[in-house]
């Protein structure tokens, strides 16, 4: 694998597809290994990103026997020099340069040449700003973004994998949402726990860019990105010496663990409690409290799942074996977890939930483990332990708005947290509903000094506002706070809606028997009383 001293090097943006002897000489910016897509557990390819002495990059790919011949000198961040591979055309889905031709490893020489004086360029970054400005940016590129973590939530577990949303500012005060999954978040959640009183720069390289409606965020691709924090380089360094200092050599905006618990988020103002009806008209990617009772259990045969014990992932195995398919664990201990679909009111609107098994937990004051040796596998009768601990139970759900599935008309939503007892409830009461008497204003929003309990909110708003509710208006409503996970492909179960006018008419025709029975009832459900229906019970408007 020897070159002689006349080879001639070729510059990336030369190569073309008409020749293969080709030789260049590159250093190597990331080193992947890819899994076979029929065999997740079994070595598909290895891929590189390199660059030339421009710095122009290029896609590699090789064989694994290829990699073989290779693979004890083949680092990042080394030179090599590279002869007789195939140039061909870059058709990946995701790609790591805008290179639109990759190179192929075949009888390819590769040798480790010392090169002090060829240049670095580990890190393409994009700018936060350009990221979110431009409206016609491919999102097929994955890009390098640098930022200083302001804020973090711990991890939510999900059913799939575990994910963590944080937050990156740059030197020009741009901002932008960002979410690690798996075994990324290792990479940045130790340094966050201990370094909360310092900045912690991250660099997030071949990140996948997600665009919503009124944000763009960004999230790791499996394999190929590559989580770097507060690394010893020019790069790194560069940019700490942009962040902005006070007077004192303090860096203004310190990190914060937004996770606080859920009392201190009641007592220190942070908690943002809305509507069910304003929330569905917002589209943002925010984390909001609802004040709602639990009026139907709609998953009496999914209740719970088997898990595995080691990865928490949902327990699947290999076909012809008894290995967990998500960790290759042999013979996996089932770990049985909650899953919970419920509908809630909250005298705006209905909504279905999704709960998860620390939820669950908390709701129930049972393990699934515990349920599951009772009563075997799920079935069409809810277990009356759940029954009793859930249903006309009214509890502060908090949920995210990017976790938001339309299901025939219903919002569906992932809870991250909940609370219901005397405690929390007691300081929701007393420092956002204050007293009553006062009503909402034009956009139906409740000030401070209204009473948003379920027994009253009637008493405060009109009959001809439709919805668009807060509870309160909260000081911090500005302030980002990142979102909770949720198993995107995840099904939630058919439900329908009744409107208030067909809920009349039913009732006007099968009311004879409650108004013989009740005289203060002869009018049963009028269109104007009915406000939500389920499968099992009907709601009305307190009068």
């Amino acid at each position: 694998m020897a070159f002689s001293s006349e080879t001639l090097f070729s510059v990336l943006n030369d190569l073309h597809s008409s020749s293969n002897a080709w030789a260049i000489k590159a250093r190597v910016v990331r080193l992947y290994k890819q899994p076979s897509f029929a065999n997740k557990n079994e070595l598909g390819s290895v891929e590189m990103v390199i660059h030339d002495q421009e710095g122009v990059r290029i896609h590699v790919t090789m064989r694994p026997n290829i990699y073989e011949k290779f693979k004890k000198i083949l680092f990042e961040g080394d030179v090599y020099m590279i002869k007789n591979f195939f140039v061909i055309e870059n058709r990946n889905s995701w790609r790591t340069t805008n290179n639109v031709q990759k190179l192929a490893f075949f009888r390819t020489s590769v040798m480790a040449p010392y090169d002090a004086a060829f240049p670095r360029h580990m890190y393409n970054i994009t700018p936060l700003d350009q990221l979110q400005h431009d409206q016609d940016i491919d999102v097929s590129l994955l890009r390098d973004v640098m930022g200083r973590v302001i804020s973090y939530q711990k991890p939510f577990e999900g059913l799939k994998s575990k994910r963590m949303d944080f937050r990156i500012q740059d030197a020009d005060n741009n901002q932008m949402s960002c979410t690690l999954w798996a075994e990324y978040i290792d990479d940045l959640l130790p340094i966050l726990e201990e370094n909360t009183d310092k900045p912690v720069v991250v660099c997030i390289q071949f990140a996948r860019v997600l665009k919503f409606a009124t944000e763009v965020k960004v999230s790791n691709t499996f394999h190929v990105t590559k989580v770097t924090v507060n690394e010893e380089s020019d790069v790194f360094m560069e940019f700490m010496n942009r962040l902005t200092v006070n007077d004192n050599g303090v860096f203004n905006k310190m990190l914060t663990n937004t996770n606080y618990t859920i009392y201190e988020e009641f007592t220190k103002g942070k908690a943002r409690v809305r509507t069910i009806s304003y929330l569905k008209e917002l589209m943002d990617d925010e984390h909001y409290w609802i004040d709602a009772t639990v009026v139907d259990i709609e998953n009496a045969r999914d209740l719970w799942y088997s898990a595995c014990k080691r990865c928490v992932r949902k327990l699947v195995t290999e076909p012809g074996t008894k290995s967990c398919v998500n960790c290759s664990e042999e013979n996996p201990i089932d770990n049985p977890k909650f899953k919970l679909q419920v509908m809630v009111f909250d005298k705006t609107c209905n909504a279905r939930l999704l709960l998860w098994n620390k939820a669950c937990e908390l709701l129930i004051g049972k393990s699934a483990a515990q349920l599951k040796g009772v009563y075997g596998e799920c079935s069409d009768a809810i277990p009356k332990e759940i029954e009793d601990a859930v249903m006309d139970k009214r509890v502060l759900f908090e949920i995210n708005l990017s976790t938001y599935k339309n299901v025939q008309g219903v919002a569906c939503y992932t809870v991250s947290r909940c609370a219901y007892d005397d405690e929390i409830m007691g300081l929701y009461t007393k420092m956002y509903n204050g007293t009553q008497g006062s009503t909402s204003d034009d956009h139906g929003i409740l000030t401070e000094n209204s009473n948003s309990s379920p027994d009253v909110m009637d008493k405060n708003v009109k009959k001809n506002d439709k919805g668009k509710r807060k509870l309160f208006i909260d000081e911090d409503d500005e302030e980002d706070d990142a979102g909770d996970a949720v198993d995107e492909q995840e099904k939630c179960t058919e439900f329908h809606e009744v409107s208030a006018a067909d809920l009349g008419n039913n009732a006007a025709g099968k009311t004879t028997n409650a108004a013989e029975k009740t005289s203060d009832a002869a009018s049963a459900i009028s269109p104007s009383d009915a406000v939500y229906t389920s499968k099992r019970r009907l709601i009305k408007k307190e009068k």
